[in-house]
């Protein structure tokens, strides 16, 4: 198809000028919501294969994480590559690329007879999903101009994360029950048949034309942003004290500072740091961050409890989980109708202080806790999550000017992942160091013999489960409910401040939706 640029730049405040008419315009978002659907399925989906995949590939409890983490940190790392990408060489080009890369990363997977291949299948997907991510919301935000149409368009596109976060397990868990783990990957390679047939058929091309691509700044984004991610993770394992771990955080702090210097100087950038000088843009970005953080979050923990602690298989948690899925789609949805009464800055302030109260509500639960403890805050969880996603947007893009919707929409893309995945690594260190932590204290509380519980300690990483005496299990149980609990407090303290934040900054300008 014939390359279509991007709107010409006007200034700051005037409405964004008329693109080309859309011949498929349903088409066009259903292409962009698959390609996002494909995304969050790979989180999810992935979760729910661990125990299977440990016990087949004889994989170490320390290493197990890394199935999940390698394909959060390959997209947060590349995100804001995929995004610049995009308007270089084209943004349908590239989300084709994206989507291909996602399936075949998942093949590898499904293909997978060893712990490294499964590790490259999911970092080969996680590039996918750096690509697919932020070119999905630029296709919406550069086809539909007009700003209460667009915002509609982001609602049903972020509302499609909480379906893909909320099928995930269910699908996880149906496919596992019914073929083992290796089909739980082939999910991907199904829709991306789909995906690429509509993309095909309904998404023009667009580019900026002349786009330079800032590769000292791409550098950059990988390096900070995959040491701070590996250090946060790793450093809940090993101690933050380890020399490696310092060096690692050091490199991380290092290389962010030098990428906000180089941003600022390129014509350009990547990441526009100059429009974060702005606090009410950068208050909607970290809240945008602290949202994701707080959902997955709370899933990344509940799937831990349900799964290690209460003995649910992946089914049954899937079915668990759906009190926030559906709880995050109504509210998502929702929030695009309310927006415009209460104005976005209001949901947000209410999303984020709803997370927070969900987190202190999750305190309640123990190990016989009944599942209605539970539910009630999975779904304070999801309605306090869809309301800060897509108003997030809203209040980022409302505060710059229209020219620069397509770099601060690939900002909250690149924020949100960001908070995705620092939610796994810093929660998963979180519940790891305070389960080691309170373990040794309730095994002696059980009676456990010192000699049996020499040996619970030096396994103790594994976390509850399997055949135990009653002490040792009920005392692994409640070691790792306290670190659900720890972490569970780092949700709400992350969500709280966010909704502070909202309040000082955003309240104090109406945005526009």
């Amino acid at each position: 198809m014939t390359t279509t640029p991007s709107p010409p730049v006007a200034a700051a405040g005037a409405p964004p000028a008329a693109g080309p008419p859309i011949a498929r315009p349903r088409l066009l978002l259903l292409a962009s919501c698959l390609g996002l659907f494909m995304s969050f399925i790979e989180v999810t989906a992935a979760i729910s294969t661990l125990r299977a995949m440990q016990v087949d590939l004889g994989v170490a409890t320390a290493d197990l994480s890394w199935v999940s983490s390698t394909y959060t940190l390959v997209v947060a790392a590349g995100v804001l590559s995929g995004g610049a990408f995009g308007e270089r060489y084209g943004r349908r080009r590239v989300f084709l690329l994206g989507v291909v890369a996602l399936a075949a990363g998942s093949l590898v997977v499904a293909a997978g007879d060893g712990y490294a291949q499964v590790l490259v299948g999911r970092a080969i997907s996680g590039v996918g999903g750096a690509l697919v991510l932020p070119t999905s919301l630029a296709l919406i935000t550069t086809s539909f101009t007009d700003p209460r149409e667009r915002g509609r368009k982001i609602s049903v596109w972020v509302s499609v994360s909480g379906f893909g976060l909320a099928l995930g397990p269910l699908i996880g868990g149906t496919l596992l029950d019914a073929s083992g783990w290796h089909a739980v990957y082939l999910v991907n390679a199904v829709l991306a048949v789909v995906t690429v047939a509509v993309t095909l058929y309904a998404v023009p091309e667009t580019r900026v034309p002349g786009r330079p691509l800032d590769w000292p700044g791409q550098f950059l984004a990988v390096v900070g942003l995959g040491c701070l991610v590996t250090g946060t993770a790793v450093g809940g394992r090993v101690g933050y004290g380890d020399p490696r771990i310092v060096a690692t955080l050091v490199v991380a702090v290092a290389a962010l500072a030098a990428l906000a210097v180089v941003e600022a100087r390129v014509p350009v950038p990547m990441l526009n740091v100059r429009m974060m000088r702005s606090a009410p843009y950068t208050a909607a970005l970290v809240v945008a961050a602290a949202g994701l953080f707080a959902f997955v979050g709370v899933t990344f923990l509940e799937v831990q409890f349900l799964q290690r602690v209460q003995g649910a298989d992946a089914l049954d948690t899937g079915v668990r989980l759906l009190a926030a899925m559906a709880a995050f789609v109504l509210s998502t949805a929702l929030a695009s109708r309310l927006a415009g009464r209460v104005g976005a800055a209001r949901l947000l302030v209410a999303g984020c202080a709803l997370t927070g109260v969900a987190g202190l509500v999750l305190l309640l639960q123990r190990p016989d806790s009944p599942y209605g403890v539970t539910a009630a805050g999975l779904v304070l969880a999801g309605l306090g999550s869809g309301l800060v996603v897509a108003p997030s947007t809203t209040a980022a893009l409302s505060v710059v000017p229209p020219q620069a919707a397509p770099a601060a929409s690939s900002a909250v893309t690149a924020f949100r992942q960001v908070g995705s995945v620092l939610a796994t690594a810093a929660l998963g260190a979180v519940l790891s160091l305070r389960f080691l932590d309170a373990l040794p204290a309730e095994l002696d509380a059980a009676g456990v013999p010192p000699q049996v519980a020499d040996v619970v300690l030096d396994r103790a990483d594994s976390g509850p489960g399997g055949a135990a005496p009653d002490g040792v299990h009920a005392a692994l149980g409640q070691a790792f409910t306290d670190g659900v609990h720890a972490g569970m407090l780092v949700i709400s303290a992350v969500s709280f401040a966010a909704a502070v934040l909202a309040a000082v900054f955003l309240l104090r300008r109406p945005t526009r939706t």
